[in-house]
């Protein structure tokens, strides 16, 4: 998650960025979704209508809260599941294949299985540990039990150093033999250091986690840096975090003072009942314009109401 990562732009990176891309508007964002349980179960499903989001990423939970994310998963049409725990911070390797295992039987609607998140930041693990001990066997027990679900190999921290560093060892330790897709956060903007982890693997990257903790900024990060990201990364899918942040899911220890201000909507909905935008952020209401614009152009017998559906097997 995005804990104390640095943001950072180069005056030559902010000249290349420039006004915002036409097209960065033109397909609903996929979304990070915190599980908080019913007080915001039905604010956060209207809000993904309202945006018209296909995909949502969403911990799933391996030995606590192992059914919170139950009600979210059939929000929307795609779910890349992040097979990780809310609280537990200790996860024996010998009992690991079995967990995996148990987490996608409780969780069928899952397309794509991202196999623990942050592994040295939560989970003390170094990148030849995750490989060996997590990444392999996981992948080894999915590929015999759940062919069809596509393994993405879990995204270091979301800093240019130590987030690259980390990655290319666990490309050196043979993460790419191991899963479908690399993932990476991404809470930075230097188009080198992102050119450097597109350069350290030969697999298709994900960004499974990425946004700005200033909410004035949402709307610039969306539609100017988002655009350089993926092509910089060659990204299929860049999911924002996070739709509802939450400082019970911060992992424990002291929250960053913008720790928050991720957030793409408020805790409270708006005079209607309606989700409203967070605090300073113009990102939420400018998104679900764009969907309305997208939806009064389609074609009679179109998407429709029902918005983009894609579903898949794995590649």
């Amino acid at each position: 998650m995005l804990g104390g990562a640095a943001l950072l732009c180069t005056g030559d990176a902010r000249r290349r960025l420039g006004a915002a891309t036409p097209d960065a508007l033109a397909d609903p964002p996929p979304m990070n979704l915190h599980p908080l349980g019913d007080r915001f179960l039905d604010l956060q499903r209207a809000a993904l209508r309202a945006l018209g989001t296909t995909w949502i990423r969403v911990t799933l939970g391996l030995l606590t809260d192992t059914v919170a994310s139950r009600a979210y998963v059939g929000a929307v049409p795609n779910l890349l599941g992040l097979v990780s725990d809310f609280h537990q911070r200790t996860i024996a390797a010998r009992a690991w294949p079995d967990l995996v295992e148990a987490t996608l039987r409780r969780y069928p609607e899952v397309q794509r299985a991202e196999l623990l998140n942050e592994p040295e930041q939560f989970y003390g693990l170094s990148p030849a540990s995750y490989v060996r001990d997590f990444l392999r066997p996981g992948f080894e027990r999915i590929r015999e039990r759940f062919p069809d679900v596509a393994v993405v190999a879990a995204a270091p921290i979301g800093n240019r150093r130590q987030g690259l560093d980390y990655f290319r060892s666990m490309t050196d330790a043979g993460a790419d033999r191991y899963c479908d897709y690399r993932a990476v956060h991404v809470y930075f903007e230097d188009e080198r250091v992102l050119s450097a982890f597109a350069s350290a693997t030969g697999r298709a990257i994900l960004v499974t986690e990425t946004g700005i903790g200033a909410p004035g900024q949402h709307v610039r990060w969306y539609t100017e840096v988002m655009p350089v990201i993926r092509q910089a990364l060659g990204a299929e899918l860049m999911f924002w975090y996070v739709l509802i942040e939450s400082a019970a899911r911060a992992g424990g220890g002291p929250v960053p003072p913008n720790y928050l201000a991720t957030s793409l909507i408020a805790v409270q909905p708006d005079a209607t009942g309606q989700p409203q935008a967070a605090v300073g952020s113009g990102l939420y209401p400018l998104l679900v314009s764009a969907r309305r614009r997208a939806r009064a152009q389609e074609p009679p017998g179109g998407a429709g109401a029902g918005g983009i559906i894609t579903t898949e097997t794995r590649p």
